[in-house]
């Protein structure tokens, strides 16, 4: 009588994986399991553990100790290629393409040799060739010859999506690709998060898929399993059909969500203090036009639109980063002046971007560095030029006992932390400062539920003490929960303003109609923030 068939291997099996950073234990003894035909989701707060469990699934980090196995095959993943050869794929958290080369060649990076004739000439139009067949199986509407940064931001990320998965098999021939999704929804449009759940319905069918992501809404919707990790800790393992984001939340973090998240009972309606920033006329051809508005002390002026109503574009303006071509702002007590951050930051004005890691950090200097960068012509250093190395370790160290930083010393590289806890350094350099206005361009983009909390209490600390805040965002719920007031961004223009009291707060759909312009004559369907 023969044997009965061997189960197939799992896609990828990993056992008791750990890794420490000095005195941080980034890993416990992880298990994880990925099998083919089924989404796993991972969650976790920032600094639980995610980021470095990618990492050693995708051949970027040697784990201290623990086995990886790949379909049934003990591997020692030496760096991120070979982990592409075996079917890995991988979208990361912060966007990992070159801006200056076309979309086929970030598509096919890592692969040329293929399409190289006598060892050096290349085969440009096979390369293009088979990138747009990647691209139109996923049914996205790019060419593949245009110039990656010619791309929008949502662009761009569909460009990674399609790459980690369709790249795998098309490109190394692998039956059970194994894709790693971080983040990968953060920056979509809701068109191309369409295409990106339609995508993963599709690959499923022959990859086994792991799902990272800070929207609870969308690891409960598409996921066969959810493993929690905590302080480096697997913690619970659910299936979505026995969980609801309430429960996700309480394993992740260790305590109930606040009925109040975002923390309405201390917005200030009644009692805003004198104005505190005003805009007039600001002007960038074919971007935004004629924006003009007043904020008041203590106030939260939210911002929302289309993503390609100009509102981040607007944010840029507002601070001074990138110039308007005509219009003033006016801060406090001062005189109607053209925005410029240089002369912006003395008079009490902080910037938050959206990308924090092309923008708002250098992620290779220490947390103590990012958060004096803003303030070395005054707060770090001497009259004389020296600087106050004792007084930045000082204020450092305050600030990431106050905000809760997850930093072994001030001294440490910010590209070591969460993406969470980056986002905090970002907050503690205007933190730092004698803060009048503040302008934030979506603050809490890739910040788990725990940490938005946190992100959202300090806000309401920061009108307490009378200041201004434009908070620019596509998360509709954080626009309505946070605001004060609603300005509506259409095409470039501030279409209306609208109360948003805390007990008259408007509804997603009334908000949504709004940014369509429902009722104004322009009926053209648009995505959707």
């Amino acid at each position: 009588m023969s044997a009965p068939p061997a189960e197939h291997p799992a896609a990828l099996s990993a056992r008791s994986l750990s890794k420490r950073y000095g005195e941080t234990l980034a890993l416990s003894h992880v298990d994880l399991t990925l099998e083919a035909r089924k989404v796993v989701g991972l969650v976790g707060e920032n600094g639980a553990g995610k980021s470095t469990l990618l990492n050693i699934l995708s051949g970027i980090t040697s784990p201290d100790s623990g086995t990886l196995e790949i379909q049934g095959a003990r591997q020692s993943l030496a760096g991120y290629g070979a982990a592409q050869r075996l079917g890995v794929g991988r979208v990361f958290q912060e966007q990992a393409l070159i801006g200056t080369i076309p979309v086929f060649e970030n598509l096919l990076l890592g692969a040329e040799a293929r399409f190289t004739r006598l060892g050096q000439f290349m085969r440009r139009r096979d390369m293009i060739r088979l990138a747009q067949e990647m691209v139109d199986e996923a049914g996205a509407k790019i060419d593949v010859r245009r110039m990656t940064q010619s791309l929008s931001f949502s662009e761009r990320q569909v460009v990674e999506i399609i790459r980690a998965c369709i790249g795998p098999k098309s490109l190394h021939g692998v039956e059970t690709p194994i894709i790693v999704l971080d983040e990968p929804t953060a920056s979509l449009e809701k068109g191309d998060e369409r295409l990106f759940f339609d995508l993963i319905d599709k690959v499923r069918q022959s990859s086994a898929v792991l799902f990272v992501s800070h929207r609870l809404t969308e690891i409960l919707g598409i996921c066969d399993e959810i493993v929690v990790l905590k302080d480096g800790r697997r913690v619970a393992s659910v299936m979505p059909a026995e969980a609801d984001e309430r429960d996700l939340h309480r394993l992740m973090v260790g305590r109930e969500r606040d009925a109040d998240y975002y923390h309405e009972e201390e917005q200030r309606d009644g009692d805003l203090g004198r104005p505190g920033f005003a805009a007039r006329g600001l002007t960038r051809a074919d971007v935004y036009d004629d924006v003009s508005f007043e904020l008041r002390a203590g106030e939260i002026l939210g911002i929302g639109g289309l993503l390609d109503s100009g509102k981040s574009e607007l944010g840029k303006g507002l601070a001074g980063i990138e110039r308007p071509e005509r219009g003033e702002i006016h801060l406090g007590d001062g005189r109607w002046t053209a925005p410029e951050i240089s002369k912006a930051i003395p008079e009490g004005l902080g910037y938050v971007p959206a990308e924090r890691l092309a923008e708002g950090m250098i992620a290779g200097q220490p947390v103590a560095w990012n958060i004096s960068s803003a303030s070395g012509a005054d707060l770090f250093s001497t009259r004389w030029g020296l600087w106050r190395h004792r007084h930045e370790a000082t204020v450092s160290a305050q600030f990431i006992d106050r905000l809760k930083i997850k930093a072994r010393s001030s001294q440490t590289p910010a590209a070591r932390l969460s993406g969470g806890n980056q986002q905090k350094v970002v907050l503690a350099r205007w933190l730092a400062r004698d803060l009048r206005v503040l302008v934030l361009d979506n603050p809490t983009r890739g910040v788990d539920a725990g940490a938005k909390e946190e992100i959202y209490a300090l806000l309401r600390a920061l009108t307490a003490k009378d200041v201004a805040i434009v908070l620019i965002t596509d998360d509709l719920l954080e626009l309505i929960g946070l605001a004060n007031r609603i300005a509506i961004m259409r095409q470039g223009k501030l279409s209306r303003i609208i109360d948003a009291r805390a007990d008259a707060k408007p509804t997603e759909q009334e908000l949504v109609a709004m940014m369509l312009g429902a009722g104004e004559g322009d009926q053209t369907p648009k995505r959707a923030a």
